[in-house]
């Protein structure tokens, strides 16, 4: 009885309960197609340049036995590095890429990686986050196998070529093959990317506004006043009227003074006139520049991972 395909919201949901061995081992097989018993099989040294920080992608995987050259993605880079950070035994290129637990010169024990991929699955549905088919004393709809179903599936591109070519070429034709065949089919935590990056372009469109509404003239800000307001604003100038009538020393006085102040400011902005107010202006508009095109390379990155995403689909 076959299995059915594995969807990716389930992968995700599958890898982010299991510790790192396991997530590295799940990724590299459904990204690489290669089975448990040859990944098993795989030490430091075949998977290129793992141990380095700038680890190539896509990465090539010399396995045992393969008539082509094999890949995996960065997601699967990334968990395996994860996962080699966690070893205490002393990494060489002779060490095994995936170890038993208690002992790091021992080969991995599949049954065991079976069984948690097993585990973690009825898990998710006893909590009715996936749901599938357990069939007893037989295989149910999803289990390990499912993931090499998942690469043959979404790598079919990849693999039409790799049939229809029956000249070998160097590492990089298939490397370059497996990039624009395979890979962006292969990868799956892409939607959670784009919402993070949708999240961050809208935090920029707010500073972005925020610094608008200060340096900026705001249209239709000014609202006419009410006919109470005109009423109350003639009465207070036919008050004042009568007061300089009444008071007009009082008023001479007044003026004298206000003369007095309005020189001594005058000469005090001229001693200290250091354009603060159109320095931070400036200092404003810079941010809007940079704000505005931190904005413009989001939208652009989400428009390319959108893409990539609707090419999977």
């Amino acid at each position: 009885m076959k299995n059915r395909n594995i969807e990716k919201d389930e992968i995700n949901k599958i890898t982010e309960k299991c510790k790192p061995r396991e997530k590295a081992f799940f990724t590299v097989m459904r990204q690489s197609g290669l089975p448990p018993h040859i990944i098993k099989q795989l030490k430091i040294k075949n998977v290129e340049k793992i141990l380095e920080q700038n680890t190539q992608t896509p990465c090539k995987i010399n396995a045992p036995r393969e008539r082509f050259p094999t890949f995996i993605g960065q997601e699967a880079i990334n968990y395996l590095k994860q996962y080699l950070a966690t070893r205490p035994d002393k990494l060489t290129p002779e060490s095994l890429l995936f170890t038993n637990h208690n002992n790091p010169n021992k080969e991995i024990n599949t049954k065991d990686v079976s069984r948690t991929f097993r585990l973690v699955t009825q898990e998710l549905k006893k909590e009715r986050k996936i749901t599938y088919e357990i069939r007893k004393r037989k295989p149910s709809e999803l289990r390990l196998y499912s993931l090499i179903k998942f690469y043959r599936k979404n790598a079919k591109n990849y693999l039409m070529e790799l049939d229809n070519n029956h000249t070998p070429k160097d590492d990089e034709f298939y490397r370059k093959l497996y990039e624009e065949k395979a890979m962006p089919f292969l990868e799956v935590e892409t939607p959670i990317e784009i919402q993070q990056l949708k999240n961050e372009n809208k935090e920029l469109k707010n500073r972005l506004t925020r610094i608008e509404n200060i340096i900026l003239p705001k249209e239709n800000e000014f609202e006419e006043p009410s006919p109470e307001y005109w009423e109350h604003d003639e009465k207070l100038i036919e008050e004042h009227e009568k007061w300089i009538k009444e008071h007009p020393e009082k008023l001479k006085k007044q003026q004298e003074h206000d003369e007095e102040f309005e020189k001594e400011y005058e000469k005090r902005l001229e001693e200290h006139q250091d354009g603060e107010e159109e320095i931070y202006r400036e200092h404003l508009e810079t941010e809007l520049d940079k704000l505005r095109s931190q904005i413009k390379e989001l939208q652009d990155t989400i428009k390319q991972t959108e893409k990539i995403q609707q090419r999977k689909q």
